[in-house]
């Protein structure tokens, strides 16, 4: 017994070690490895420390996989991942997305030495700020956290949209799942649109599970003065646990017969339409971008918290032939990128 106490310190010890020189990075994603909302953030932040040649770079990932997990699970990670912190204490800390971020920050800001970069968050900053503090009254970082915040470019999807239809837009639906990341989708969709022309043209619809996405996709499909509609159900109950965006993709484009606007560009790759959408790439790299300076000894004051700089048009032409689109020239020329 003795010996097995000794051996499993050894081992503890051992796991805790960083060689001299080192420059540990934690990454936290929400979501399960190779999500499509974390393998094109997760892999860019990654890909831009690298190339920023810091000595010594190592990384240590998890995943919560907060979308399909219960919450009694992704908590029970979450605590690992702290004991990881707490044992380790790593240079940085970046976190992919809502749910990790939301879980882990006032953990970080309890350890002053470690710093804290965030891609993809939906809320504001300055919300998670009110509730404990790490902006300043100005909004700019005054402890150990900063980041990117994901913008949606949804004014920018809207005029597009008429582009599309070639006439002025009348209604746009808004589907959303009543999980902590659907209900701040659907928060940030509205307040991007509350000061445009397209306020008053979206319609939004509220949905908790399987049954719930079927009628909300026939009921899209079924009114005419509807011309496209938004799916942001990250996170659906059934009989067979949760299922993701990538589960009720096929539901969805089945049961409306319309445009099916994407909120990032990989969602075309599940059948939706696309249209205007961030940059999940480019967001990521700008997150490394940032983090690398902290590692360098950038204070994280001078480094105020960023916007997505970057969207993309990405379109799914087979969903196009399905919906019987004719895009004009003035749309074509626009498009980055066609989904075969």
């Amino acid at each position: 017994m003795r010996f097995r106490l000794v051996a499993a310190a050894a081992l503890l010890l051992l796991a805790s070690f960083r060689p001299a020189g080192a420059t540990e990075v934690f990454v936290v994603s929400s979501y399960h490895a190779g999500d499509l909302c974390d393998r094109p953030q997760h892999e860019a932040a990654v890909e831009a420390l690298r190339q920023s040649h810091i000595e010594g770079l190592r990384f240590r990932s998890y995943h919560l996989d907060s979308r399909r997990r219960p919450p009694e699970e992704v908590h029970a990670s979450v605590r690992l991942i702290v004991d990881d912190l707490r044992r380790h204490r790593p240079d940085l800390v970046l976190t992919v997305d809502d749910p990790a971020f939301a879980l882990l920050y006032r953990e970080v800001l309890s350890l002053p030495s470690v710093r804290l970069v965030f891609t993809g968050l939906n809320r504001p900053a300055e919300a998670y700020s009110r509730e404990t503090p790490f902006l300043d009254d100005r909004g700019r970082p005054d402890r150990n956290i900063t980041g990117v915040f994901e913008h949606l470019f949804m004014k920018e999807q809207l005029e597009l949209l008429e582009t599309v239809l070639g006439r002025p837009l009348r209604k746009v639906a808004l589907l959303h799942s009543t999980d902590p990341v659907g209900l701040i989708l659907k928060e940030q969709i509205v307040a991007e649109l509350a000061d445009t022309p397209y306020a008053d043209s979206l319609v939004v619809t509220a949905v908790d599970d399987l049954e719930g996405v079927r009628s909300a996709a026939l009921a899209v499909g079924a009114d005419e003065s509807v011309d496209a509609y938004i799916a942001a159900t990250l996170s659906v109950a059934s009989p067979g646990g949760r299922l993701t965006l990538d589960d009720v993709a096929p539901l969805l484009t089945k049961g409306t017969g319309k445009i099916d606007l994407a909120l990032n560009s990989a969602f075309a790759e599940l059948g939706f339409f696309g249209g205007v959408s961030v940059d999940f790439h480019q967001m990521g790299f700008q997150a490394g971008l940032m983090a690398a300076k902290l590692l360098k000894g950038q204070e994280v004051a001078r480094l105020p918290v960023e916007r997505a700089r970057r969207s993309l048009v990405v379109v799914n032409r087979r969903r196009v032939g399905e919906l019987g689109l004719r895009l004009s020239a003035p749309f074509l020329a626009v498009v980055d990128r066609f989904i075969q």
